[in-house]
């Protein structure tokens, strides 16, 4: 039987895009939340599965969230997650500067 990794990246601008890639390239299976249509199709366009994290939070091993807001990942999603799960964001820091001032 083989492992295979499941990562959720929340966002698929320029920084969710490399992130994607990044962890495709490293083996696991990518799923992407996107708000904008435009930016989905481009994820379907590049085999990544789209779906909002409600519908997979239970089946992920990473969380990566690229949008630098607060408020994607919530206590509720938290507590359905698996155990050990790894949640984190990537965020550039210009963009990181505007949120939290």
């Amino acid at each position: 039987m083989s492992f295979r990794v499941v990562a959720f990246i929340a966002g698929y601008g320029d920084i969710g895009k490399g992130c994607a890639a990044a962890m495709k390239q490293a083996g696991a299976r990518v799923i992407v939340s996107e708000i904008d249509p435009i930016c989905a199709l481009q994820a379907t366009m590049k085999g990544l599965q789209v779906l909002p994290l409600e519908d997979v939070v239970s089946d992920v091993d990473i969380f990566v969230t690229t949008i630098g807001n607060k408020d994607i990942i919530m206590v509720d999603h938290m507590r359905k997650m698996k155990s050990n799960a790894i949640v984190s964001t990537l965020v550039t820091w210009q963009r990181n500067r505007h949120a939290w001032s």
